[in-house]
Order: C-alpha cells, then structure tokens, then sequence
C-alpha cells in the first residue's frame, strides 16, 4: 500500500499592524483663516477620530467653527447639524470652557462656544432681514428658521419666520411656525389670533377653539379672548361653556355691550326670552345706538303683535267681535313696536330688513304715505 504524505506548507501570514497617523491639528485654525475649508474638514475629521484628540473640547470647538464655514460659506449639506452637534460636544468635555474659552485681545471680547454660536445665529438672522426687507419672503422664512434652529431660545427668530412665511402666502410653514413659536415660550397675543384665523378659514372650530384657550392660558384676563371662546362655544352648540365664559367676561367687562348682547342672543337660544330682553335693555342703557341689540328688542316686540296676527288669521270670519278685539291690540303692540323700528332707520336706513318692517308697520298702521315713502326705499335698496 502506498502511503501519501500530504505535506502542508506552512505560509506565513504577515499582517501589517496599521499605524494611524496624528493629524496636524495646529493646521486647523490657519487653515480655517485663510478659507481652506476642505483641508480645515479633512484634519478636524481625523482629529474627532484619533485616539488621542478625539477627547479633546479644542478640537470639537475647532470641528463646529469648521462645519459652520462649510455651511455658510460653500453651503454643504449637513454642515450646519454637524457644527452644532460639535459645539455641544466641546461643552460637554469641557462644561466650564476652561480650555475652549479665549480672549480676542484685538477686540476684548470673549471667544467660546457661545460667542461662536451667537455670531452664527447673527449671521442667518441679518440675512433673513435683508431677505424680508427685499420681499423675499420665503428666502426670509428658512433663515429666520436656521436662526432660530442654531438658538432656540429666541423666540423672536421663529416668530419672525412664521411672519415671513405668512407673507409669502406659505401658510402650512406659517402655522408650524406660530406653533413652535408657542411651544418655545414665546407669549405673543398674535400667535393665538393667527392660529385661530387659520383654523376659521380653514372651517375647523375645534382647532380655532384651541388656539383661543392656549391664549386664555398666557392671558386668562383678556376681555377678547373671551368674547372668541365664547362665539365659538355658541357655533360649536356648547352652550353651557358658552354661557359660563359669558358670565365671566361680563364679570371682567360689565360695560361691554357686545358681550351683554351676546349673553341675550343665548338666553333666547336656550329659551329664556324674558331673561335675554334684560340682557338687550341693559346693553341699550349702556349704549343707546348699540345696533344689534336695538334690533333684537325691536324684533321681540315686534313679534308679539305677529303672534297675535296668526291667531286673529286663524278666526273664522264670523267672530267678529274676537277680530276687532285682536286688531285692536295688534295696533297697539304695533304702535309700541313703531319708534324702535324708526330708531333703528335712523341708524341704518339701508338696512332691508329694517325697510320691509317697518314699511309693513306703517301699512298696518294706514300710515300710508309713509308707507309709500319706505317701498320707494326699499326698491332703491333692492336695485
């Protein structure tokens, strides 16, 4: 029997143990200086990555001034996250900024994190002016925005960009920006109105009711707020509420006609007829041209004698007596109702529904030639 040898040959693997290489740097500032900016970003990357820099808050601070270049200067994308990303990494080796903090002995003036960081926001917010004060709305918008991404504690950058954006008719970037706005702190009485106007034309009412309550939250006290909740409880069918934040405003506001008008349209709403007339003639001693509530307690009375005209139409023509008994308070009521519907000519004499009433008075009155004179009105009005 044959025996094979198998023979191995040993091969010797040699594995080159790869030596890293420091990077420079000290060639980062210079190289930043004279606008290097892609050999600034070469060294710093390996810097961030080297085993010993990588700890280093001097070259993470150097690494934020680097991509802040890149994104203001060449525009490259990311630039500006991997800067901010780098200054709050400085920060955090070096909470105290013992070893990232200069001074600027040409100016005196404090170099940091800080400092690096507020000139960067300057630069996007003075662009965003220059934007907005050339009717480049949009442009305004996004640089009011990296503004305020680089120092969210200012609100005003992000309420400008929610401005700009409005003007430029960009209204989803507006209303995002009215609500970051809120969401940073920002108190402005005009991010809830401009909320609640968008969400009105947009026909959504729930939506327009949270941005007047987020606004009762800031200002509990503001008489408009309330008469804004207290509408929207009324178009919502949430009477109650509404009722409740009547009550409260009236509280705060107790000469404010509107808000007592209001309290009578939902008074009658709810059926207490009575109790809303109160409300209509404490608005009129208030206010004795208060239009609306004029109209609403002319309209009462006005009423009354209609009410009486259904049943009087209802009789049988026979019941004579009964006729003429109604006729006859139908003529008062309609005489009471006669000077409310004047005043409310006098106000408005263009006001249809004012000529159709008050002429219709008149001709059940037999005042016929003022009769005449309101359908000529009238028929000018209608065209």
């Amino acid at each position: 029997m044959k025996t094979f040898l198998t023979i191995l040959l040993a091969t010797t693997i040699c594995i080159i143990g790869y030596s890293q290489k420091k990077p420079k740097v000290n060639k980062i500032e210079p190289a930043l200086k004279e606008g290097n900016y892609s050999e600034a970003k070469m060294i710093v990357d390996e810097a961030v990555i080297y085993e010993k820099t990588k700890d280093d808050p001097e070259v993470w601070f150097l690494r934020g001034q680097v991509y802040a270049a890149l994104d203001t200067a060449n525009n490259e994308p990311g630039a500006l996250e991997e800067s901010l990303k780098a200054f709050d990494k400085a920060l955090e080796l070096d909470p105290e900024q013992k070893k990232i903090s200069s001074v600027d002995f040409a100016t005196g003036s404090v170099v940091n994190v800080e400092s690096k960081k507020q000139g960067y926001y300057a630069y996007y917010y003075n662009k965003a002016i220059s934007d907005y004060n050339d009717q480049s709305f949009e442009g305004a918008a996004e640089n009011f925005e990296m503004a305020f991404y680089i120092m969210p504690s200012d609100t005003n950058a992000i309420l400008n960009a929610a401005y700009a954006a409005s003007a430029a008719e960009l209204n989803e970037k507006a209303k995002a920006n009215f609500e970051k706005a809120y969401k940073a702190g920002s108190t402005d009485k005009n991010i809830f109105l401009q909320l609640y106007n968008y969400a009105i034309k947009e026909e959504d009412l729930e939506k327009g009711l949270d941005a007047i309550q987020k606004g009762r939250e800031v200002y509990p006290d503001d008489v408009d707020f309330m008469k804004y909740e207290v509408n929207l409880y009324i178009q919502l069918k949430k009477t109650e509420e509404a009722r409740k934040g009547l009550e409260e405003a009236i509280a705060a506001d107790a000469g404010n006609v509107d808000l007592l008008f209001s309290m009578g349209v939902l008074q009658e709403e709810i059926g207490n007829v009575d109790t809303a007339i109160e409300y209509y003639k404490k608005a009129i001693s208030i206010d004795p041209n208060h239009f609306n509530s004029n109209f609403n307690y002319a309209v009462y009375v006005f009423n009354r004698a209609n009410e009486m005209m259904k049943e009087r139409n209802a009789l049988n023509y026979k019941e004579e007596e009964k006729i003429d008994e109604l006729t006859a308070k139908i003529n008062a009521q309609l005489e009471e109702a006669l000077p409310l519907w004047e005043k409310l000519y006098s106000m408005n004499s263009t006001d249809q529904t004012v000529l159709e009433t008050l002429g219709y008075i008149y001709t059940n009155l037999e005042m016929d030639d003022m009769a005449d004179k309101i359908s000529d009105e009238l028929d000018a009005v209608k065209g």
